[in-house]
């Protein structure tokens, strides 16, 4: 089997689009499972969008993923990497000409020194007329005499379509078939002497050797084009395989304006990598293993292939991204879970450098089975870090706004006290003493006292957070909840 090389070829003139990263995964994963090579290479051929800071977006966005490329630009103080650069377009220009120029000199293209405002003209005849507005071949045949008496007028490039028709048997599309009368003779070098996208990305997938080009379906139709390219100057094909695209949650193609159109959208609401990964290889991918969901990167690896791409589009559905993000928080260690949030609480404020590392990780270890994004950290753990201002008004009636609120948070206090050393198993057998005693439910001890111990009706399991929050400290929060229900009688 010959070598397997596929590239992403995204361009740098904005984010980095959910889009774009789910194929660059389909390209990385089939690299990473075929023992190929996965290629990075920019299309920053626009100019006037085009710009450096986009370009470390896109790589940045890659290397938050996990997608990390064997060959491509410079990048985070590491050079260019591969022997079939530049991996920039715009510094392949004199390439693209010269392979322009040689389709000319073979017959395979010809100058046309149509003017705009001719084109314009013919543009507008063809649509008062309800004809489809293509070219209408004037410069074809120009003979070489006649393109001497045109003297130095500046003329674009265009591709001579053959006669015939051009079919590619796509991975997932299956076999696509168009007449050729129905392609324009589309230009591929414009008169200032800039290539066209055709142009330059039928050349750089010719000379990088790629052997799948694999991308959205948005370039189906662009396919015919590349494929007469690929034949006319003498390139090996490479197999095509036109993924579907993004939906959101109403079926339209993922807009740029949509929050999480951008890659790191995600990272900045607080999910992790592998999740956004195992669930973007979801969009368009199925297991063989039916009903499987779940994976790890490696996982991932192991298991994909390409005859497992489906051709319809699926809807982004946050629910089920949430609860993949839920079990892949649940798969870290509670060291690694420590290490991703505490620059979380950092950033919201709290000092978590007056707290133990022993103290951090029982802190993320307690929040590990309850949190579906790392952000929610904050609001699973700031009463560590600050007394709590107020209670939640509508515990407050349910829990302390009934007769007797007071004397059993009294009561909770006095077995509190007592307990000497303060741990998760004491301090169960006192609430488990306390349930007995009472002949009540243990929820009506457990509830009371995390409304007074940290504001909210819900976090962490009680005993392990009323471990971490001290003695002292706990019963001080009790005294407050007392004091704050006695005032209210």
């Amino acid at each position: 089997m010959s070598a397997i090389r596929v590239r992403i070829a995204p361009s740098p003139t904005g984010f980095f689009h959910i889009g774009n990263a789910k194929t660059a995964l389909i390209n990385w994963l089939y690299a990473r499972r075929s023992g190929g090579t996965f290629i990075l290479r920019l299309e920053d051929t626009d100019t006037e969008r085009s710009e450096d800071h986009y370009a470390d977006i896109v790589c940045e966005a890659l290397q938050w993923l996990g997608i990390d490329w064997d060959e491509g630009p410079a990048f985070g103080g590491e050079g260019e990497r591969g022997g079939h650069g530049p991996y920039k377009q715009s510094e392949r220009v004199e390439i693209h000409r010269r392979e322009g120029a040689r389709l000319i000199a073979e017959g395979a293209a010809y100058k046309c020194f149509c003017t705009k405002e001719e084109l314009d003209a013919e543009r507008a005849r063809s649509q008062a007329e309800k004809r489809p507005p293509r070219y209408n071949r004037k410069c074809r045949d120009l003979t070489d005499v006649q393109i001497a008496a045109i003297g130095g007028r500046p003329y674009s490039v265009r591709f001579r379509v053959p006669e015939g028709a051009t079919t590619i048997e796509d991975l997932v599309q299956g076999t696509v078939r168009v007449e050729n009368k129905e392609i324009d003779d589309f230009i591929i070098v414009k008169p200032n002497g800039d290539p066209v996208f055709h142009l330059a990305v039928v050349v750089d997938d010719g000379l990088m050797e790629i052997s799948h080009v694999m991308r959205g379906d948005d370039h189906l139709t662009n396919a015919f084009r590349h494929v007469l390219l690929f034949n006319a100057l003498g390139y090996k094909l490479p197999a095509f395989a036109h993924l579907p695209m993004v939906l959101d949650d109403s079926g339209k193609k993922y807009s740029k304006r949509l929050h999480g159109a951008n890659v790191l959208d995600w990272r900045e609401d607080g999910y992790l990598p592998e999740t956004i990964v195992n669930y973007l290889v979801l969009l368009g991918w199925t297991p063989e293993e039916e009903g499987r969901e779940l994976f790890t990167r490696g996982e991932l690896i192991e298991a994909f292939t390409l005859d497992r791409l489906g051709k319809s589009a699926a809807k982004f559905d946050l629910k089920k991204l949430q609860w993949l993000n839920g079990q892949h928080i649940r798969m870290l260690t509670p060291e690694q879970l420590r290490d991703k949030v505490v620059p979380i609480l950092e950033k919201a404020g709290f000092d978590t450098r007056s707290k133990t590392t022993d103290w951090l990780t029982r802190m993320a270890a307690i929040c590990q089975e309850k949190i579906p994004t790392l952000n929610e950290i904050v609001a699973y753990t700031d009463f560590f870090f600050l007394v709590p201002a107020s209670y939640e008004e509508k515990a407050v009636t349910k829990q302390w706004g009934k007769a007797g609120a007071m004397e059993n948070l009294e009561h909770i206090r006095a077995v509190l006290s007592e307990i000497e050393l303060w741990n998760v198993e004491t301090l169960k057998s006192a609430f488990e003493l306390l349930t007995a005693e009472s002949g009540g439910a243990l929820g009506q001890f457990v509830h009371s006292t995390r409304l007074a111990l940290t504001g909210k009706s819900v976090g962490p399991g009680l005993f392990e957070l009323t471990e971490l929050l001290d003695k002292d400290e706990s019963l001080n929060r009790l005294d407050a909840a007392i004091a704050f229900v006695g005032a209210r009688v």
